[in-house]
């Protein structure tokens, strides 16, 4: 099995608790949507995990909480991915907030000179220089006076699918 998969986002259906380690579901199907190792955010719960076991469609188990800022919480909504595994459970440099799945739609608009703003809505150079999974982190000025967003390419692929909501820094095509 690989560390990472193609899907940006996974159907999510229903709402989830949290308690510790435990996911509960109310009208979830985990068992048949998901697969040991893809990644959870549930929202409100400050972060990223990793899935560890499946027990049917409405209990998981996650590999750590590492990310997470809570660990109890319920009625939330909740999206999964097929990010890169070793980003959420041993990179201290970067949480699964920064990962993002670029589809070759979001990169060809990226390429072709498709900006973004700022806080102080400057405009920043290209966003993501390769279709997968891309790490987008800081912005900053350089040299030049142009501002541009720190990225860095994970995992090189062009077969990224299931556009997640970020068209905000990633628009499609």
């Amino acid at each position: 099995m690989s560390s990472w998969g193609n899907q940006d986002d996974i159907a999510s259906p229903g709402t989830v608790a949290l308690s510790g380690l435990t996911v509960t579901g109310t009208d979830t199907f985990f068992s048949n949507n998901y697969s040991v190792s893809d990644v959870i955010t549930i929202a409100d719960a400050g972060g990223d995990a990793v899935i560890a076991a499946i027990t049917n469609s409405t209990v998981l188990t996650l590999a750590s909480n590492t990310e997470l800022t809570t660990g109890t919480l319920s009625g939330k909504n909740y999206t999964v991915n097929e990010k890169p595994v070793y980003v959420i459970d041993t990179d201290p440099n970067t949480t699964g907030s920064q990962v993002y799945g670029v589809s070759s739609a979001e990169h060809i608009v990226d390429v072709t000179n498709q900006q973004d703003t700022d806080v102080n809505n400057r405009q920043i150079a290209n966003t993501a220089a390769h279709a997968g999974w891309t790490k987008i982190g800081d912005v900053y000025t350089d040299a030049n006076g142009v501002v541009r967003r720190k990225t860095e390419v994970l995992v090189a692929m062009s077969s990224i699918s299931g556009d997640a909501d970020d068209d905000t820094i990633l628009p499609d095509s």
